[in-house]
């Protein structure tokens, strides 16, 4: 279906390893394999793919963290294998920065099917990625991470963010952020939005406490710091 399609597979089981490679070539994938965290170093630092299929408990990788810089590198599917089924922690995956999950076993069809998937929605709704000192927030798979570190942010602490971040010369004021985030300015306060901005702020010094990135402007309008 790709055409070139080049794909890292990167599971430190060698037999589902191979048999994830045999599969996706017999579909026209590009296949390179990492066994070990030698191999990883080899192929992952010098190249770029279109897609990363990793196993969440790979030996030396702390998977949220790692997903993280996956996106630093480049923008390829990532699709995370795992035995968890918890709702909470495939969430977080989600939320680090991979595009998709499959939980084992699963048929390898399923594999090819949720490459796809990810694959056509991005021709269709085109990836938008804002990035800000070292912030990177990607608001089409809806993940964002400051200083190489997922941060975890409510609904309306992205929606914020997402905001600021997109025009970041320009200050809101209250109300509008209010209007933009909840949708009416009918019930706006005067201290949703702060309290919410401080929240942000505070999960942004968590990852990086060196950098300013958001300030006041004048008496009710905030911008992003320069």
């Amino acid at each position: 279906m790709f055409g070139q399609f080049k794909a890292l597979i990167i599971h430190s089981h060698q037999d589902f390893n191979n048999q994830i490679k045999d599969y996706l070539e017999s579909k026209d994938y590009i296949c390179q394999q990492v066994i070990t965290y030698k191999n990883l170093e080899n192929y992952f630092e010098n190249q770029i793919y279109d897609c990363v299929i990793i196993e969440d408990n790979f030996p030396r990788i702390r998977i949220r963290d790692f997903l993280v810089q996956i996106k630093l590198h480049g923008q390829p599917i990532v699709i995370v294998l795992s035995d968890a089924l918890a709702p909470d922690y495939l969430e977080s995956l989600l939320n680090a920065g991979a595009d998709d999950y499959l939980t084992e076993p699963f048929a390898l069809k399923d594999l090819d099917i949720k490459i796809q998937s990810v694959y056509k929605n991005g021709i269709l709704k085109p990836r938008r990625i804002y990035r800000f000192k070292d912030i990177v927030m990607d608001t089409t798979a809806r993940t964002c991470s400051c200083h190489g570190k997922a941060l975890t942010l409510t609904k309306n602490e992205y929606k914020l963010l997402s905001i600021l971040i997109a025009h970041p010369y320009q200050p809101f004021g209250v109300s509008y952020l209010f209007e933009q985030v909840w949708g009416s300015s009918t019930y706006e306060d005067g201290t949703s939005i702060p309290a919410l901005i401080s929240n942000v702020i505070m999960k942004l010094r968590l990852a990086n406490n060196e950098q300013e990135y958001i300030k006041r402007f004048g008496k009710d309008s905030y911008k992003m710091a320069f």
